[in-house]
């Protein structure tokens, strides 16, 4: 779509994975929260990765070989999440000649350079940016107001093969964001930026018995988000910086590890001029060392069976404060030429965690640590899966089943508003409860032939308790969608010509209706009902692609893309906005995407 490969609404139209609406990003996989998931660069994690709108491309694609995702525990050595992990993977081999790859499209343009240095030694840059307001300025418009967006990415590689066994790879990767949204009726404008940076020093090794690897990394995110409102301006920084050690080793049946990392984490802060508010709103920088070591064991059984059975020791250091756990896990798979199954149960602890008043795909979530406040995440995860061959191997059937019981578990039950008119105190708008995910997807694949892909249907539920004003309630986690069937077809009928195409047929996800709206003494008062207890409308979008590819005289290739967003121009509803004017009327409606249809024409050019 538009021109690109999105690994990330890829992995969102897979079985178990919930798409998610044009506001929103990340992953919510098999009913967890997106804070629950890993989102990596070769193992490095990438924080709150996101580009404004949810449906552009999260990684300059055409810098990375292939995806890696996992939707529960892959071993003991997966990371301190409760959820799944997705997993973006370099090419480790040397290319023969310096290739270019150039794509120029009606939203964004991104360029790739692939060149050898010498015989052992390749270099990859990557680049991209959009210049959306360009081309789309008149239609980029919220409740009749103007947005302005731009980001831009940058990706740096350097593999170096030191022998026959041996691999260095240095990595880098930037990105950042800025959005500037104006809002006449209550004279205030919005500003946002944000962005990531990360670099990566890998050292890999293989001699066919035994392969390992050793990481040291330094990665960040840091957000501004600023509200200018008349006389009255409110900036609400957060972040979060790690530097971390990583070590992992296979050998036969033997997997072992160990990580360290120092989180440097700054919770969201108030700094505001004039307005109601009088708290100081400041909250300091949270200091932790989160390390873990692991090992894992795999034991042959009966005909093609394996039991493997994993322990995973962690220790989070904040402060005064210490926690410690083991988590151990046993997985059994059975493989069969035409079929397999296989049983896991896991105990998983999280020791970082993500909040914020708004889910709307502005960066206004932030990241805490585990304290004498908050306490460490954890869950007990049960899952059971099977696959199987059918039509001399043209099809695939599989169906899983999951389950996951949390503990405390976070919500934010403010609002923007609390910045205005009452004291800002995070720690009394953060709500501490449980909750349960269950269960079950299916999914029908064709593997061969000339049209290719997938339909499949995912059902899930998400609860979460909470203890409010003394009284115990359950209600459906924010990102919950009961039913949802994706199908995704891929039709290349020669050389040239490729056709591709999207459906998404989703429940609505929960939120918290307002009963009420009122002024008192020139402020809005809202007052609303039970907690995520109404529902938004179903959601449906198709999709659709085309691609022409020819080769010129000199072996250059091009293609030409012409995709369409939201073809059949549905108008899902994604949140409820309160909109006020200077004149005192107001009004609590429904706000769907900025475009009915996005249209996108790009060109592409290799050599």
């Amino acid at each position: 779509m538009l021109g690109n490969a999105d690994p990330v609404h890829y992995a969102q139209m897979l079985p178990g994975v919930q798409t998610n609406n044009e506001y929103r990003s990340g992953i919510n996989v098999e009913g967890c929260d997106n804070q629950h998931n890993t989102i990596s660069i070769e193992g490095v994690p990438i924080y709150n990765v996101n580009h404004l709108l949810g449906f552009f491309s999260t990684f300059n694609t055409s810098h990375f070989t292939s995806m890696s995702i996992a939707k529960g525990l892959v071993s003991s050595g997966s990371p301190n999440r409760l959820g799944g992990l997705l997993d973006m993977l370099h090419a480790k081999e040397i290319p023969d000649s310096v290739s270019v790859s150039l794509s120029a499209g009606l939203v964004s343009s991104q360029a790739t350079v692939r060149m050898p240095i010498g015989k052992n030694t390749s270099l990859n840059i990557s680049m991209r940016g959009s210049y959306i307001n360009l081309l789309y300025s008149q239609w980029l418009k919220a409740d009749g107001q103007q947005i302005y967006y731009s980001f831009y990415d940058a990706n740096v590689s350097l593999l170096h093969h030191l022998n026959t066994h041996q691999t260095l790879l240095f990595d880098f990767y930037s990105g950042n964001d800025n959005a500037r949204f104006s809002e006449k009726n209550y004279l205030a404008e919005m500003k946002a930026r944000w962005g990531n940076n990360m670099g990566a020093v890998h050292w890999l090794f293989n001699n066919g018995t035994a392969k390992g690897r050793t990481t040291a990394y330094i990665t960040s995110y840091r957000n501004s988000f600023r509200l200018e409102m008349q006389d009255m301006a409110f900036h609400l920084p957060s972040g979060i910086a790690d530097a971390g050690l990583k070590s992992h080793l296979d050998w036969k049946n033997w997997c072992a590890g160990l990580e360290a990392i120092w989180h440097n984490v700054k919770p969201q802060s108030l700094e505001h001029q004039g307005g109601f508010n009088i708290s100081d709103g400041e909250y300091p920088s949270l200091h932790s060392l989160e390390a873990s070591v692991y090992s894992s064991y795999k034991q042959s059984l009966f005909l093609n069976s394996i039991c493997e059975f994993g322990l995973r020791g962690s220790l989070l250091v904040q402060n005064h404060s210490r926690y410690w756990n083991i988590d151990p896990s046993i997985r059994f798979l059975y493989e069969h030429p035409a079929y397999q199954l296989s049983a896991t149960y896991a105990l998983r602890h999280q020791y970082l965690f993500q909040t914020g008043f708004s889910e709307s795909g502005l960066p206004t979530e932030f990241w805490m640590t585990a304290s004498k406040d908050f306490k460490p995440q954890y869950a007990h995860e049960f899952s059971l899966s099977t696959s199987c061959f059918i039509f001399s191997r043209r099809y695939r059937i599989s169906a899983d089943l999951f389950y996951r019981r949390l503990y405390h578990q976070l919500s934010y039950r403010g609002s923007v508003l609390d910045y205005l008119n009452s004291v800002y105190d995070l720690n009394g708008s953060l709500m501490h409860g449980h909750g349960e995910n269950y269960g079950f997807s299916v999914m029908l694949n064709k593997c061969s032939g000339p049209l290719t892909g997938w339909v499949s249907y995912t059902y899930t539920r998400t609860r979460r308790s909470f203890n409010e004003t003394g009284r115990r309630k359950s209600f459906p986690a924010i990102h919950e969608r009961p039913h949802e069937l994706n199908a995704v077809a891929t039709y290349s009928p020669g050389s040239h010509w490729n056709f591709g195409a999207t459906l998404v047929c989703a429940s609505g996800t929960p939120f918290t209706a307002a009963q009420s709206v009122y002024f008192l003494n020139n402020s809005v008062v809202v007052k609303y009902g039970d907690y995520n207890a109404a529902r938004l409308p179903s959601y449906m979008r198709l999709d659709l692609a085309a691609n022409y590819r020819w080769t010129d005289g000199r072996g250059r290739e091009q293609s030409v893309n012409l995709s369409l967003y939201n073809a059949t121009g549905q108008n899902n509803k994604l949140f409820y906005y309160l909109s006020v004017h200077r004149d005192g009327m107001f009004a609590y409606r429904p706000v769907s995407f900025i475009l009915r249809v996005l249209p996108s024409l790009s060109y592409n050019f290799k050599f």
